[in-house]
């Protein structure tokens, strides 16, 4: 499906009324919860609260962000100004009570396999705060990294994902990893694991981790994500871009041939910033509404 241009339809009028209020409606409804990772670290989230009955929202950034990045909060307070319940997690990234983004250039203490535990601990956190099957939505790598708990953890109270700019490692025109770099992280892992070497990933090209953590980000590339897509159940919503520039042009045509429904919005860009914002709003309603 292919949705053109901005469509200022009456339901995305609603969500522009809703848009100017929705602040303070947050503010009243919002708190800050935490848990405590095995490791001792603790893990922040905020939740907006609703006296909603529908399905709970979970709603994860992207690669190095917070809840706060601007395309995951604007989905995150409208979705809540509709009258669900959004629980927004911040990965910890291995930092105790993490609350801001996180630079190429730090030390990366981190696995995807760590934040797929974190993600799992608080579809839990949310399952038994609602009693509900959750709504999982992701932006850009939060939506690979939603794709990896789907793989993961195959028996889970989610009744549906939703997968916008979604991305694997290795894909795309400015991905910075290439098998080289597989390579020397692979020799690196042999020689000494525990050493902190400069690697390239994703937008970074000083990305300081071990051989270790390195890798279990890039295992997940096109193949391995394009097989876990074609496994989860009920099939995964995918949203794009016309026009977003970081997608290779083979990535749309692979994931239109698995398990999953593909919407598509004209000009929008990776961030879906400016009129496109409400196309994006309308098409996860529209998804949701399936339910």
């Amino acid at each position: 499906m292919i949705i053109r241009g901005a469509r200022f339809t009456q339901r995305t009028i609603q969500w522009i009324v809703a848009s100017t209020l929705v602040a303070a409606t947050a503010a009243a409804n919002s708190e800050i919860v935490y848990q405590q990772l095995e490791s001792g670290i603790a893990v922040n989230a905020e939740y907006l609260d609703s006296d909603s009955q529908g399905p709970p929202v979970l709603l994860l950034h992207g690669f190095l962000q917070t809840r706060d990045f601007f395309t995951v909060r604007r989905v995150g307070d409208a979705l809540h100004e509709a009258g669900y319940r959004v629980l927004l997690p911040n990965l910890s990234l291995g930092i105790n009570d993490r609350r801001q983004s996180l630079d190429c250039e730090a030390v990366h203490n981190h696995s995807i396999e760590q934040d797929t535990n974190e993600i799992a601990k608080w579809v839990e956190w949310l399952y038994n705060r609602t009693d509900k099957p959750i709504i999982v939505i992701g932006h850009s790598a939060g939506s690979l990294n939603l794709v990896a708990f789907l793989d993961t953890f195959r028996s889970t109270p989610v009744a549906k994902s939703i997968l916008i700019s979604l991305v694997a490692f290795g894909q795309g025109p400015i991905a910075k990893e290439n098998p080289e770099e597989k390579r020397r992280a692979e020799t690196d892992l042999e020689k000494n694991g525990d050493e902190i070497h400069r690697y390239r990933l994703a937008y970074c090209d000083h990305y300081s981790t071990t051989a270790g953590f390195y890798l279990s980000y890039l295992a997940w590339d096109q193949q391995r994500t394009l097989q876990a897509i074609s496994a989860i159940r009920p099939e995964p919503t995918i949203i794009f871009g016309g026009s977003d520039n970081r997608l290779g042009p083979d990535w749309k045509p692979q994931l239109q041939a698995r398990n999953a429904s593909i919407i598509e919005i004209d000009g929008a860009n990776h961030f879906f910033d400016h009129t496109h914002e409400f196309d994006l709003l309308d098409s996860i309603e529209q998804s949701l509404g399936k339910l």
